[in-house]
């Protein structure tokens, strides 16, 4: 695998000598829930400062019983576990259940699934050893050594971050780019055959937004990415920067207005611009009750 480290430099000197910024969407979650902030009782100016101060050790560290498990050391399990309500008992140690344990961008939406909480990490479906990977590998030591990365939203606007050299570090959620590929929601993507039909689409969106697909994108396109069981994953980096290049020219929103705590803490994934329907969390980030 590829030193994430040795990427963000490459991407900085790559712009610096186009006179321009770098955007590097990854898709793991950059951020903690509100829920989680408040009933840890968090402070301090937000999720990066955190970071930096205490994602280190233990809080990255999965636990190995429910014992284990805290708001010091919120990820969980360490290995397979089964039993029956482990997970809600899991949730209620950190004094979250199934919604409250979801950030506003991770819930469901008009076109996009919920997302899974931000501290499983046992299944196919969880996300939360990508982000004590990410977290670990990418942002700790890209901001700890200095590198020319700045993360979006947290530290400002797409604009104001793309300065000459830099590069931009956003979430980005390959599923929430389907729908405005025109895709929608994705039923058999890890078939070969699906993901080739959708190829008229997806040349079609390239075309609307003068991108000029080189000759092995194309191809892959048209293939489905592949027999391989790696073609979904081809197939979701693909879609997933394909769905960027619109927010990145400024024809489409970065983002729905947030309230400052949400920016703060939570983050967002660039590019989705609907607020979700939830009755723990209003628009604005303030707790109904």
């Amino acid at each position: 695998m590829p030193d994430p480290r040795r990427l963000v430099i490459d991407l900085a000197r790559d712009a610096e000598a186009a006179g321009g910024a770098a955007l590097l969407g990854v898709d793991f979650p950059i951020g903690l829930p509100l829920a989680f902030v408040r009933h840890a009782g968090l402070r301090g100016s937000g999720f990066l400062a955190f970071l930096e101060a205490a994602c280190d050790g233990a809080f990255l560290t999965p636990a190995a019983s429910l014992d284990e498990v805290s708001p010091a050391r919120p990820f969980f399990p360490a290995g397979p576990l089964s039993g029956r309500g482990l997970k809600a008992a899991f949730l209620a140690r950190l004094g979250l259940n199934a919604e409250t344990a979801l950030r506003l961008c991770d819930r469901r939406g008009e076109t996009v699934r919920a997302a899974c909480g931000l501290f499983w990490t046992l299944g196919a479906d969880q996300v939360g050893k990508a982000a004590i990977a990410g977290w670990r590998e990418l942002l700790l030591p890209a901001r700890r050594l200095g590198l020319p990365i700045s993360v979006w939203p947290f530290e400002g606007d797409l604009a104001s971050l793309a300065r000459p050299g830099r590069v931009v570090l956003a979430e980005a959620y390959p599923a929430e780019a389907y729908a405005r590929v025109g895709l929608g929601r994705p039923t058999r993507k890890r078939d070969q055959s699906w993901r080739a039909a959708q190829a008229e689409a997806i040349v079609a969106f390239a075309a609307e937004h003068h991108v000029m697909l080189q000759p092995e994108a194309a191809s892959a396109v048209r293939d489905g990415f592949g027999p391989s069981p790696n073609g979904e994953d081809s197939f979701d980096s693909f879609l997933g920067a394909l769905g960027l290049i619109p927010v990145a020219a400024g024809r489409h929103p970065a983002a729905p207005p947030l309230a400052p705590e949400v920016l703060a803490w939570e983050g967002w994934m660039l590019g989705r611009i609907d607020l979700p329907n939830t009755q723990s969390f209003r628009a604005d980030g303030k707790d109904k009750g």
